[in-house]
């Protein structure tokens, strides 16, 4: 059951404005093919800190990301986790799907020394804010 969004009125001109529905200020989910249940387990395991993930039903093993809407740097994110699932199910790619496009993401220690520089920066400013 989804509830109706919230009217509200303007008294100047006597007319109603809609907000939009909670699930469309959402950031759109991003789906990760996998090859069985196995991997489909592991990558929930590695997701499930991170963001609410779920199953999508249906005859293919697909994992179903929802990202936060009100913070950046979730692609990252993102990204890390695939990379860090890839390694550990010891896959060559992973099959992503965003915004209507297909992604082929492979592993890369690239990205992951990328995330690892981006995570001790982060952890570096937040000492010297503290």
């Amino acid at each position: 059951m989804t509830a109706a969004a919230p009217t509200l009125h303007s008294h100047r001109h006597g007319w109603a404005h809609h907000r939009p529905a909670a699930r469309e200020a959402r950031a759109k989910p991003i789906e990760i093919y996998a090859p069985d249940r196995h991997t489909t387990d592991l990558l929930l395991e590695h997701a499930a800190p991170l963001f609410p993930a779920e199953i999508v039903p249906g005859c293919v093993w697909i994992v179903r990301l929802q990202p936060p809407s009100n913070e950046g740097g979730w692609a990252l994110e993102v990204l890390s986790l695939v990379q860090r699932w890839l390694e550990s199910a010891r896959l060559p790619f992973a099959n992503v799907r965003f915004d209507d496009r297909s992604y082929l993401i492979r592993p890369s220690t690239e990205l992951a020394q990328f995330a690892a520089a981006a995570d001790s920066t982060r952890e570096l400013s937040s000492l010297a804010t503290s």
